[in-house]
Formats: C-alpha cells, structure tokens, sequence
C-alpha cells in the first residue's frame, strides 16, 4: 500500500483531525455564502447594502494578509487557530441573533461581525498552512494538498444546496449551524498533540518581520516566477468561470446555471483525487501538459463560446488545475523555512492573488463591450501565458531542489 496517497495522509492523526475540522468550517461556510447577501437584501431592499458585506470582508482579509503572515510565524500556531476558531463562532453565533430578532438598521452591525470574521479566518488559514509541514512529512505532502482542493471542490457540491434548503427554514439556521461549525473544529483542535510551529521573533516590529518574508521571496527566482504563474492562472480561471455565468445564466436559466457550476465543481473534485495518483510521473512535464491542455481548453470556448462548449472548459480546467497547482505548493513548503513559512504564504496569497477580485469585473466589461467569444480570447492568451512562464528553466523542479540545497 502506497503511503503517498489520501488514506496514508488522513492516517495521521493531527491532521486528520486539523482537515475534518476544516472541512466542517468550509462547508459552514458554504451555508452562510448563500443565505447573508439573500439575508441582507431582505432586510435592507438594497443590492448595494448586500454587496457591501462582502466587500468590507475582502478588503478585511486583503488588509491583514502580510500582518497575520507574521503573526503565523511570531506567535504559536496552534493558539492563533484556538482563538481564531473561537472569535468566528461567536461572530456568526452574533450574526443568527441578528436573524432572529430582525432589528431594523443592523447592516453596519452584519459588516462588523463578517468583517471580523473574515479577518479571524485569514489568520487561521495563514497558520494552518504553515503548519502543514509540521503535520505531515514531505513525500506525503502533494496528497495533504490534493486533499485540500477536494474539500473546496466537494463543499462547493453540496454547500449552496444545503444552505438554500436551510436558509428557507429560518435565515438564521445556517447562521447558527456556521457558528457550530466552528465550534466542532475547536474541539478537534483541543485533541491536536503535534506542536504547530510558530513562536519566533526575528525583527524588533511587524514592518520588519513583513520585510523579511518580502526579501526572502525577491531573493528566490522560483518563488517570484511562482507568484507571477499564480496571479495570471488565478485571474484567468475566475474569468472563464464567470464567463460561463453570464453565457448560462443569461440563455438558459439559473437551473441550467447551477448544473453547469455543479459539473464544474464534480470535475475539480474529480482531478483532486486522481492528483496523488501522478506523483510518480516527471512533474514538469506533467505541469507543462496539463498547462498546454488548459490553453487548448480557452481556445475551444473561444471558438465556441455556447453554454456546453463553456461548461466542458470549465470542468476540463477545474479538473486539470489539482494536478498543476499540487506539485506547484508542494515545492514551496520544501523550499521555504518554518520560521518564515508565514510570511512567504501571506505574500504568495495576497500578490498571487492580487488580480483576482478584478476577474468578475474586467469579463463582464469585455462580454459587454464584445463578446463571450473576445472575453474567452483574452483568457485564452492569459493561460498561454501561463505556460510560457511554466517552461522556464527557473520555475522547474530542479531549480527549487537547487534553491533548497542552497539554503541548508
């Protein structure tokens, strides 16, 4: 029996416990992503009042990304995820008594609950992801990853349905059962034994431990290309998919919508569990393949921007992205020290990150002002980007093998 793959991984005890407490705070999570702009607009009337919601909690979660990737390496880990598990709790528990009593002007109430939550839940996935490496060992690693992508994809399945079933119960039970959620995962948390990691003070301030992290990804090739690589396939995979939920939902309907968003998320499902099964195969090539594949895949919905043809691309690149990205994060966590694994996991999050809350904006603008056809063009060209950046020498495995050796 191979002990590279999900059964050897969840056989680890700490983590084990650290992933189903995950898993159930995803899945609350799911729940309350439905019912809080529906719950909002309810008592508000405003779109605008909906949508402000979510944005504080972004802008909360953008804001504190380089401060909570020092505070994952200057304080224990384990404590920031006890505290961290603790304030979410309380904060959606505060948001279902707000459902419940349905006081009148309590927006700005919901912005400050969700905001703090948001910002509690950037603190507590920056120290898990750095804890990683203390939990599992390195060749078991790309499965504990693979393992990731399959609980996103899988709650992404379920999560919506879940909660609009719950939501028309009483929009305060999905609310409540998030706050549980959280709760669970606390005292899965509680049983955890393996020390975390975190706990060291390297500069005199947070602006200096901030700069630390900063110079050690400036000074690694790999990791600068991986940020690069990460903020353009970021960019262009939430584009196509909101290509895909202008074209559907605008022919066919939000049932066909959902079926298409349903596929989409099987697929991703589908390609995190068959990702450990190529640790074995060059993974370069395997990146450059899948890469070159994804590129085939904008090109055919940009010949044929209709509902099936974009529903196939979608899948085909939810389902290839596990075994690109796996290897990818993989090589990062044998790359970067413990002592800095939060910073450098802030830095790739918030700038491998920084173009995608611009995706949904820059595809509507072009759907609207052209066409599906010139907006799956330009992603089309963004993935080939992609693959340029994935065949340089530099952002190769035996360049981060190099960078590794270089640092003991």
């Amino acid at each position: 029996m191979s002990d590279r793959g999900w059964g050897a991984v969840l056989r680890l005890a700490d983590f084990r416990l650290l992933w189903i407490g995950s898993t159930l705070s995803a899945l609350g999570s799911q729940l309350t992503g439905l019912a809080l702009p529906l719950f909002v607009l309810q008592q508000t009337g405003s779109p605008t009042a909906a949508g402000l919601v979510a944005t504080a909690r972004m802008l909360v979660s953008y804001v504190v990304q380089l401060p909570g990737g020092v505070m994952a390496d200057r304080f224990d880990r384990r404590a920031i995820l006890l505290a961290a598990d603790t304030g979410r709790a309380a904060s959606l528990a505060g948001v279902g008594v707000v459902a419940l009593a349905r006081p009148d002007g309590t927006v700005w109430l919901i912005v400050a609950l969700m905001s703090l939550e948001g910002m509690l839940t950037t603190l507590a996935n920056l120290a898990s992801t750095a804890a990683v490496p203390q939990l599992v060992p390195e060749r078991q690693r790309p499965a504990a990853l693979a393992l990731g992508h399959a609980q996103h994809n899988a709650v992404l399945l379920v999560g919506p349905l879940i909660g609009a079933v719950l939501y028309r119960l009483h929009p305060a039970v999905p609310f409540v059962l998030d706050a549980l959620s959280y709760l669970v995962a606390l005292g899965l948390l509680l049983r955890v034994r393996t020390p975390l990691g975190g706990g060291r003070r390297v500069a005199a301030s947070v602006r200096g431990d901030i700069a630390l992290g900063l110079r050690f990804v400036v000074r690694s090739r790999y990791l600068l290309l991986m940020i690069g690589w990460s903020a353009l396939m970021n960019f262009a995979t939430a584009g196509v998919s909101f290509v895909l939920v202008l074209v559907v939902g605008s022919r066919n309907g939000g049932l066909s919508l959902g079926v298409s968003l349903t596929v989409m998320a099987a697929a991703g499902l589908a390609g995190a569990v068959l990702a450990p099964r190529f640790r074995d195969v060059d993974e370069d090539r395997l990146i450059r393949t899948a890469t070159a594949l994804i590129v085939v895949l904008g090109v055919t919905g940009a010949l044929s921007p209709g509902p099936t043809a974009l529903t196939v691309c979608t899948a085909g690149v939810a389902f290839l992205s596990p075994l690109i990205v796996v290897p990818k994060n993989a090589r990062v966590y044998a790359l970067v020290p413990d002592e800095l694994m939060g910073r450098v996991q802030s830095s790739l999050f918030l700038i491998g990150g920084s173009l995608y809350p611009f995706a949904t904006f820059v595809t509507g603008r072009l759907v609207e002002t052209g066409s599906a056809r010139s907006a799956m063009w330009v992603y089309a060209g963004v993935f080939a980007m992609v693959l340029v950046i994935s065949v340089i020498p530099q952002f190769r495995r035996s360049a981060a093998l190099a960078a590794v050796a270089d640092r003991r």
